[in-house]
């Protein structure tokens, strides 16, 4: 019976920016080394206490902490931004590494503190977050466009059947939706923000006619898991079963921490959004 044969990667130069890429495959997607057994714990550690916080066996709302020191993949930094919460909610930087143009520098993109750990265990076994540019790199004149002009959307993945955008892993839209970016008209920089308040659901056919700029793909929160996991098997077969074992004692289990993850930033971002709207009315009848 023959081997399988491991999939061909070539080693890189390490470079501080790049925390932890190990090289790339034949299709081009970069390869990185499993999250640290002591990141994924501090993810884990930090959804145990929204867990705790949403059943009401404490009144403490969860902070990032460890959480916000992991650099992985393409994330390299995350900050926390609570003095400019706003309409939509409180502020996590995070600045995304574009491992196709290592010479562009994205601004931060903006999402709910929940959210992110859950964002870096999807990415724990290897895979990462890569730009998508969503404009041709030329006008109809064929004179090069302005970066101000390109508008660069995060996804996971980019192997087949992944690439699935940031925008749809977050809001989950069922099938025969698309997601629209409430805050369009209100802020020119609007592809930057991720938080899932500035996105509404709507079906394909009203956001193909509003030209909404979240593109029309059907993969979503699902695809990207099963991505995940396509990963978590990948490396196993590059580095061996012990790199990942911290993730899940398999493939199985680790999808469904990361659904559980997604689940419960769900959760809590709606129990956010009731509280702020008790808070709103308690302050309009004081």
């Amino acid at each position: 019976m023959s081997r399988k044969k491991k999939p061909f990667v070539f080693e890189i130069k390490y470079t501080t920016d790049i925390p932890r890429r190990i090289g790339r495959g034949q299709d081009g997607d970069p390869i990185y080394a499993p999250l640290p057994a002591t990141s994924w714990m501090a993810c884990l550690r930090y959804f145990e206490a929204v867990e705790g916080f949403l059943s009401g066996r404490t009144a403490r709302m969860p902070a990032l902490g460890a959480v916000a020191k992991i650099a992985h993949g393409t994330i390299l930094r995350v900050r926390s931004d609570r003095a400019k919460e706003d309409l939509f909610g409180p502020k996590t930087l995070v600045v995304i590494k574009d491992d196709d143009r290592p010479t562009e520098k994205r601004s931060p993109r903006i999402f709910d503190p929940v959210y992110v750990p859950a964002l870096i265990m999807l990415s724990a076994a290897g895979g990462s977050f890569r730009f998508n540019d969503s404009t041709s790199k030329r006008d109809a004149r064929g004179q090069p466009l302005k970066n101000d002009d390109r508008r660069f959307y995060v996804s996971f993945g980019r192997r087949a059947g992944q690439n699935v955008r940031a925008l749809r892993i977050i809001s989950d839209p069922g099938p025969g939706q698309q997601v629209h970016r409430s805050i369009r008209e209100l802020d020119a920089n609007y592809h930057y923000d991720h938080r899932k308040s500035t996105m509404m659901l709507r079906r394909d056919d009203s956001a193909r006619l509003a030209r909404h700029s979240a593109g029309f793909s059907r993969k979503g929160r699902a695809a990207a898991i099963k991505a995940a996991g396509t990963h978590y098997e990948r490396a196993i077969e590059l580095r061996g079963r012990d790199c990942v074992q911290h993730l899940g004692k398999n493939r199985v289990e680790y999808e469904r921490q990361l659904a559980r993850a997604f689940a419960l930033a769900d959760e809590y971002h709606m129990a956010l959004i009731k509280r702020r709207r008790s808070k709103g009315a308690a302050d309009e009848n004081s």
